[in-house]
């Protein structure tokens, strides 16, 4: 048993050699290439430089405030850098977003309870107009069959008459712009709404991405 141990050992260790070195070979023919990965869209954005040698590289940004140049040893730091550049701008601008919907859902909260109270005054006001033309419509019919010799005074009235149903009118139509306003809105507010969730899955999507990166640097 005892000169049986040793060859056993022999054999164990020389699978294990051989099971390590495939599981290396797998890993680095498996892992992403930087190269390639710098020229993907998603970080159209940056510009990446490396020396003949590929022992230093630069990665600048290309679009924003800072175009600071970064300097990096090996092409996955330069990539890695890219990629939390982007994504801590693809927050800053997701941030700016949520922020600016919330002040238009609040803007829209605001008008929408003035202008229900718009509407609600302008219905009472033309009901209460039509109510005042069709009274003196009638009252006008009424003297006009009872003083046919006033013709002047029944002018008048249909005169008074017609301006009031064209105050009718006018209203109408300042409340048909009221509901126009209303809905483009709830329009805007929806546009912004898809365009922040949008950014909400590109920043998860590339969150992602950073760390599958930090993971195979830290190999």
């Amino acid at each position: 048993m005892r000169k049986a141990f040793p060859k056993i050992a022999t054999i164990l260790l020389a699978i294990s050699s051989v099971a390590f070195m495939g599981m290396s070979v797998a890993a680095y023919f498996g892992r992403p290439n930087p190269i390639a990965e710098m020229g993907s869209e998603v970080v159209a954005d940056y510009k990446f430089e490396g020396t003949p040698d590929g022992s230093s590289w630069k990665v600048t940004p290309n679009t924003g405030t800072d175009r600071t140049e970064k300097q990096h040893t090996t092409a996955y730091g330069a990539l890695l850098d890219a990629f939390d550049s982007k994504s801590s701008r693809m927050k800053s601008e997701a941030d700016a977003m949520t922020s600016r919907t919330t002040e238009i859902r609040d803007a829209i909260t605001q008008i929408r309870g003035q202008q229900d109270l718009d509407i609600d005054a302008l219905t009472q006001r033309i009901e209460v107009l039509a109510q005042e033309a069709d009274t003196r419509l009638s009252e006008q019919m009424n003297k006009s069959q009872q003083l046919q010799a006033l013709s002047v005074d029944t002018k008048v009235l249909r005169d008074e008459t017609t301006r009031r149903r064209q105050d009718v009118i006018r209203l109408q139509n300042e409340l048909e712009e009221l509901k126009t306003d209303r809905f483009r809105l709830v329009e805007l507010r929806r546009v912004l709404t898809d365009r922040l969730l949008r950014f909400q899955l590109e920043n998860e999507a590339l969150e992602d991405r950073v760390q599958q990166m930090k993971k195979l640097t830290d190999q």
